[in-house]
């Protein structure tokens, strides 16, 4: 089984990669870019870098921020599962930021600082570390707790942030419907400005009252989870590659669902990422990829990781072999020959086209090596067969590489081929 210092390895690898390939393209094409579209690609080289830095930790790191006796702690205890986090009604339970470390999470509690000026600084540390923050109010926001939420912002305003609102139970059973909408439009009023989407505003309880034992109950949290997964960017996306499956199932298919989904997004963009590496390498001939295929090992390796499946470098030579000379074999003399001359150039437009990325390379990877619509075409079509290679546990399955080869095809006359080749 492969270590984690060796996974760390690897990815380091996998930067130094994109990083030449980054420097290779604006070599080549610096000239012919406007600032925008400079920025563009950069930008999109940046993210998947510190997507890849991150998954090197191993672990999802989550600070929470709010006043004190707000549920800091209950919230911990929910998405770890365990009471982790001493709980109760008395006031400063936390005093200083607390990591809550259970594989794949660390899950920072705060101190509600309030003006303090040391633990102010203390949190703007933590808020700098974390790769999501998550803002815990229990009703409509007092100044002072705004306060404490600008901060944060103002020190990290890249990284994404859910509200989440707990304590609802009492406002629901203990409010009519017309007041609870009125709070909450004037939660939304006041934290909309610290989220993306109306929907990282989440409402819940930590933890119910048992009438029968007569004491607190923690609670599962599916809906914050669910914004978890959902959320935009680099917690998102590790949400979806380090959280185990087995919690996803335990609350709900469509989770579970979302989490694939977000995982083969990711896997494409790579996949255009990685292409655009080999482009800008040169002429690759197919040959090489048998003997010592270096870029497209990588890539296989990380859409590895990314869907959940961790290899060796070994292990990942031999699939890229296995899936390469098995689309030769189905496809073609036609696919070894355009592919091996220079491996997948186009594909940095075709796979990104789906979900967003770096579509400004279209121009310009086309014209390298005199890549055409065929080359355009296969290269779509190796990345899908990857993917469904690894979906299927690294086997052909029961409908066997033809009808899966032959199905990625169509794929891609779907998904890819809408646009015109260049």
């Amino acid at each position: 089984m492969v270590s984690n210092q060796e996974i760390r390895d690897e990815i380091s690898q996998v930067q130094t990669e994109l990083q030449e390939a980054l420097e290779n393209l604006k070599g080549q094409f610096g000239k012919k870019l406007n600032d925008k579209e400079r920025q563009e690609i950069e930008n999109e080289f940046k993210e998947i870098n510190e997507l890849l830095e991150r998954l090197k930790t191993g672990l999802i790191w989550v600070a929470l921020f709010g006043k004190t006796s707000v549920g800091k702690s209950a919230i911990i205890n929910s998405l770890m599962n365990a009471d982790v986090a001493e709980v109760g009604v008395e006031h400063d339970k936390t005093t200083i930021p607390t990591p809550y470390k259970k594989e794949p999470w660390n899950i920072v509690d705060v101190p509600g600082v309030m003006g303090e000026a040391l633990n102010e600084k203390l949190a703007v540390e933590e808020a700098k570390k974390a790769h999501g923050h998550i803002f815990v109010i229990d009703g409509e926001p007092y100044q002072d707790e705004i306060e404490l939420f600008d901060l944060v912002q103002k020190n990290s305003p890249d990284i994404p942030k859910i509200v989440f609102v707990n304590k609802w139970d009492m406002v629901e059973n203990n409010k009519p419907k017309k007041d609870q909408e009125i709070i909450r439009s004037r939660i939304s009023e006041k934290m909309g400005k610290f989220v993306k989407s109306p929907e990282d505003i989440v409402y819940g309880s930590a933890m119910l009252f048992d009438q029968k034992c007569d004491e607190m109950i923690r609670q599962e949290l599916p809906q914050l989870l669910d914004r978890l997964h959902e959320s935009a960017g680099t917690l998102g996306a590790l949400m979806n590659i380090l959280d185990p499956a087995q919690r996803a199932v335990s609350l709900t298919d469509s989770i579970n669902n979302r989490i694939f989904d977000t995982r083969l997004k990711l896997a494409r963009r790579f996949i255009g990422v990685f292409s655009s590496v080999a482009a800008l390498a040169g002429v690759v001939p197919f040959a090489t990829f048998l003997v010592h295929p270096p870029l497209l090992v990588s890539m296989v390796f990380t859409i590895c990781v990314i869907m959940g499946k961790k290899q060796s470098k070994s292990e990942a030579i031999k699939i890229t072999k296995n899936v390469f000379g098995t689309c030769g074999k189905v496809i073609g003399a036609s696919f070894v020959g355009t592919v091996g001359i220079v491996f997948a150039a186009d594909m940095a437009s075709t796979v990104l086209t789906p979900v967003g990325g770096i579509g400004v390379l279209v121009g310009f990877l086309g014209s390298i090596g005199g890549v055409g619509y065929l080359n355009y075409k296969y290269s779509a079509t190796l990345g899908e067969v990857t993917i469904e290679y690894i979906r299927n546990n690294f086997s052909w399955g029961e409908e066997g590489e033809g009808k899966i080869i032959k199905r990625c095809q169509e794929q891609v006359k779907e998904i890819y081929l809408k646009l015109k080749p260049i």
